[in-house]
């Protein structure tokens, strides 16, 4: 599925249609058939009434609906059936497609994204063009057709009823229009508002323990309130123009009934029509609305759908799955006239460092000083303001996520796992390692006698280990994971912070051991933790001195 975020709304649908030509043409026939079908009971009827009136049998009329019927059922079945397959299949392929374009999305794009609005779009949003594809389609061909061939059937029996059905449909129709105008621009303010809600509420759960640790009454948590107080207004102005739309179109759309009636019976009575053809008249009149407002119903729900598809649309990435790359040793890692400002406050100006391979540089400095801006520029999570890394005279920002990957890993003071087993985890990053080498590395950060006493060992699933895992010890598990992916530059960002001195001297020993020509930079605050080291750079003022 090629899917970019910069197609169009329509572009995107389009595409995503094409990804099951065959059943989308099949669900298109057998609806429009169906609808054909459809007209046959309602001239069988009215070829029922004349015969009635004239007093001839009416069996086979009787036999032709009940056919017509049937077919009608099988065809529009097999019609939504279609189209509820190409719903499911095109569905779990964008799902995929995002959760590989995220997979090569830029860190600093994806950082715009926040998390429980990413987890609405790829869920809710997913979710919210089944009904699109898989309902809407189907009635809305039916929806159209079905009033045109009434309305044909009412000119057929008289052409001035026809007319006056006719009439009042438009003008309906251009009345919603109008009242619906700015539709679309308040339904995307009023997604945006549940997401934001969505986040407040996530955010809320997550930190009501800590509120409840320092006794803060949770009415005083504005962010969540305020999007609460926005979401009701917003909803009374959506609920209040979308019920004034449907109450306008369905009193002029009514019209018809109420002026078709006594012109029918006017014409009947002055011989302009038959008693057969007034009951035809009245009972097509009845049907012509349904129809009609059906279609009012779901051109609302589709506003709903297509906002969604537009919120996937940035998520849709640039549509080529890159291939692996294969790059050269490393022969220099510099940084050359790098400044990084985080909004107006200036971090880093014009930094010019040169790292050789096998080196491992200490960098340590005050909070906020500018360490971890550094690194990030580094790993492609945050953007310089001007100059970079480069690896060999290479810029690093022209690699791409899976590229940087295979040179450069990074371990921070937060572990993150996932769903797997704990083997699994380990070798994220990493090929050819056999459990043995897993195990020594283990042993080597006192990880392996509380592996061991697992059911499972390391093949024990992540999620029962967290419970036995002190926090200490699942950091030294992202260190493990870190050490076995053994790129040519491993980055330590405060990862060893919570282990007291003599584990972290045995961690940053291993480390040494396993890959002695790895280039390492350590940050830390603890300038006396690390030895063997070759540099030590401190940051200070924006400028990086070299002690």
């Amino acid at each position: 599925m090629r899917l970019t975020h910069t197609m169009s709304r329509k572009q995107a649908f389009l595409t995503i249609l094409r990804n099951e030509p065959t059943r989308v043409m099949i669900s298109i026939s057998c609806v429009i058939l169906a609808s054909i079908v459809e007209l046959i009971p309602w001239l069988a009827i009215y070829l029922s009434a004349q015969a009635i009136v004239n007093q001839q049998p009416i069996i086979m009329h009787s036999m032709v609906i009940l056919v017509a019927i049937i077919v009608r059922y099988t065809l529009y079945s097999t019609a939504v059936w279609q189209a509820h397959l190409v719903a499911y299949h095109v569905i779990a392929k964008i799902r995929q497609h995002i959760i590989s374009a995220l997979a090569y999305m830029p860190v600093e794009k994806l950082k715009d994204f926040r998390q429980a609005d990413l987890e609405k779009r790829i869920s809710d949003d997913c979710q919210q063009l089944e009904p699109l594809i898989a309902h809407h389609g189907t009635d809305i061909i039916n929806g159209l057709l079905m009033p045109i061939f009434l309305t044909c059937l009412l000119f057929y029996i008289d052409w001035r009823i026809g007319l006056i059905a006719f009439i009042p449909l438009p003008i309906a129709a251009a009345i919603q229009f109008l009242m619906m105008r700015g539709f679309s621009d308040r339904l995307e303010k009023y997604n945006d508002v549940v997401s934001r809600m969505h986040s407040a509420q996530l955010e809320f759960i997550r930190s009501l323990g800590v509120m409840k640790l320092f006794a803060v009454d949770p009415s005083s948590y504005q962010q969540l309130y305020r999007s609460m107080r926005r979401h009701n207004r917003i909803v009374i102005g959506y609920t209040q123009q979308m019920i004034t739309a449907w109450v306008s179109f369905i009193t002029i759309a009514q019209t018809s009934f109420i002026l078709i009636i006594p012109f029918a019976i006017t014409f009947t009575l002055n011989g302009s029509i038959s008693t057969s053809d007034l009951v035809m008249v009245s009972v097509i009149t009845a049907g012509l609305l349904k129809p009609w407002l059906d279609l009012t119903q779901i051109a609302g729900q589709m506003q709903h759908s297509l906002l969604s598809l537009d919120r996937l649309i940035p998520l849709f990435g640039q549509g080529i799955i890159e291939k692996k790359h294969q790059t050269e040793t490393i022969q220099l890692l510099s940084c050359n006239n790098l400044t990084v400002s985080r909004g107006d406050r200036q971090i880093l100006k014009n930094i010019n460092k040169t790292i050789f391979p096998g080196e491992k540089v200490v960098i340590h400095g005050s909070s906020g000083s500018g360490k971890s801006s550094l690194i990030e520029v580094l790993t492609g999570s945050l953007n310089a303001d001007e100059g970079g890394w480069y690896i060999n005279n290479n810029p690093v920002n022209q690699l791409n996520d899976k590229q940087r990957a295979h040179l450069i890993t990074l371990v921070g003071q937060r572990a993150v796992f996932f769903k797997g087993s704990i083997k699994d985890n380990l070798l994220l990053a990493a090929n050819d390692v056999s459990d043995s080498a897993i195990w020594q590395v283990l042993t080597s950060l006192h990880l392996a006698p509380v592996i061991y006493r697992l059911s499972n060992g390391i093949d024990t699933k992540m999620g029962e280990t967290e419970r036995h895992f002190s926090g200490g010890e699942m950091q030294r598990l992202s260190i493990a994971r870190a050490i076995l992916a053994n790129t040519p530059i491993l980055i330590l960002d405060e990862a060893t912070a919570h282990l007291d001195v003599k584990t972290e001297f045995d961690v940053l020993k291993t480390i040494d051991e396993y890959s002695p020509c790895q280039t390492k930079i350590i940050i830390t605050h603890k300038t006396n933790a690390v030895h063997n080291f070759n540099r030590r750079w401190f940051i200070h003022n924006t400028s990086v001195i070299e002690e």
